[in-house]
């Protein structure tokens, strides 16, 4: 930004060198923008930052199609250009000379707008500017045929005049040199340091492992996916039609077998049918509810499998699929309990009149296990203070 500002500093000086205007007559636009305006004045600012066949490699490209048409074309999505064989090679090497022809369109329609005065600007970086950038071709194009000098800063200026500058009679020092504002040398001010992300789902120690190999937590985590997934959807579904529809549902997953599939429905039913559930999936229930909000000077994303509100109450639930699930709540990983209190934490301020309880289903039992108070304010606190 302060390289622009000063860029902008300096083509105004030079703009005002020879002649009396206003800021007002300089004009400072994108290319994009300039269209068919034109100006007295026109600064392109900042003309090494662009590669002429764009930022990122084309990825979409056309070829033509043999034995089937003269304007017979296809579309190809580009891999790698080391890949590149046959008509691949030769589209490509078209997309990239389309977009350096409109690179150099474009400077055209920039030097074009400028009535009386061109100023074309440029930083210096780390990084080499790129071959064939816009200051490149204007400088190779028209440095030989320019003088040297230099701005009130010392900074090199190259100037090529067709025909004698207007004589002026003012005080140089006035129209030359402009102040530079006080806040364009001072430090920036630190910003206050942002607060910490913590997810419920990573707020403790890692899952214990729970699989013997790969293939088996694959297997795994694609059960738990099914499951969720039905769970989410079949309670908004008449009952009469919620076993067509999972299996319609699972008929199209081609990673786990026919008796995998029929466990899991045999499981997403026997949750959805157990009476001991009901208030979880009652008509106003809501499945992957997303939270968010500040506990202590956390800041907490999350999202919550099933949430159910009644007159008096709020039931938080959250889908485990532990083989075997824990039977006791001391058995139970610290880091779902203190999932489960972050919610709790978010949903207190919501709901702040009603009594929260928060629960664990285990799919594998299926078991709802509610969690006391004392649990969930415990893992609150180690989160916290922490």
């Amino acid at each position: 930004m302060q390289g622009f500002l000063h860029w902008i500093r300096v083509a105004q000086s030079e703009v005002k060198r020879d002649m009396e205007m206003d800021r007002d007559e300089v004009r400072v636009m994108t290319v994009h923008g300039a269209k068919g305006l034109e100006a007295k004045n026109v600064i392109l600012i900042d003309s090494t930052t662009v590669r002429p066949e764009g930022a990122y490699p084309p990825r979409l490209l056309t070829t033509p199609l043999a034995n089937v048409g003269a304007d017979a074309k296809a579309l190809v999505w580009g891999a790698r250009k080391d890949l590149d064989v046959g008509p691949m090679t030769i589209a490509r090497t078209a997309t990239l000379d389309a977009a350096r022809n409109e690179y150099r369109r474009l400077l055209y329609v920039g030097m074009t707008r400028a009535a009386e005065r061109l100023v074309v600007c440029a930083t210096r970086g780390v990084n080499k500017a790129p071959d064939d950038c816009w200051y490149q071709l204007v400088c190779d194009a028209l440095k030989p045929r320019a003088s040297e000098d230099a701005d009130p800063d010392g900074d090199k200026v190259w100037r090529m005049r067709k025909g004698e500058p207007a004589a002026i009679e003012k005080d140089k020092e006035e129209t030359t040199k402009l102040t530079t504002p006080g806040w364009l040398r001072e430090m920036s001010a630190p910003s206050k340091p942002r607060r910490r992300i913590l997810t419920p789902s990573d707020s403790g120690e890692d899952e214990p492992t729970r699989f013997a190999g790969p293939g088996d937590r694959d297997k795994a985590l694609r059960r738990g996916t099914l499951f969720h997934r039905l769970m989410q959807s079949l309670p908004d579904i008449a009952p009469e039609r919620r076993a067509n529809a999972a299996r319609a549902f699972l008929a199209r997953d081609k990673d786990l077998s026919e008796t995998e599939h029929a466990e899991i429905t045999s499981k997403v039913f026997s949750v959805l049918d157990d009476a001991r559930f009901a208030p979880l999936f009652a008509p106003g229930s809501r499945a992957e509810v997303s939270v968010a909000g500040l506990v202590g000077d956390l800041e907490v994303p999350g999202q919550i499998d099933r949430l159910a509100v009644t007159d008096s109450e709020v039931l938080i639930a959250d889908y485990k699929t532990n083989r075997p699930a824990p039977q006791r709540i001391a058995d139970v990983p610290s880091g779902y309990i203190r999932q489960l209190a972050l919610y709790r934490a978010l949903l207190q301020k919501i709901y702040p009149q009603k009594k929260l309880r928060v629960a664990l289903l285990w799919t594998e039992t299926p078991e709802l296990m509610e969690l006391s108070d004392a649990a969930i304010d415990a893992a609150l606190a180690q989160v916290t203070s922490a």
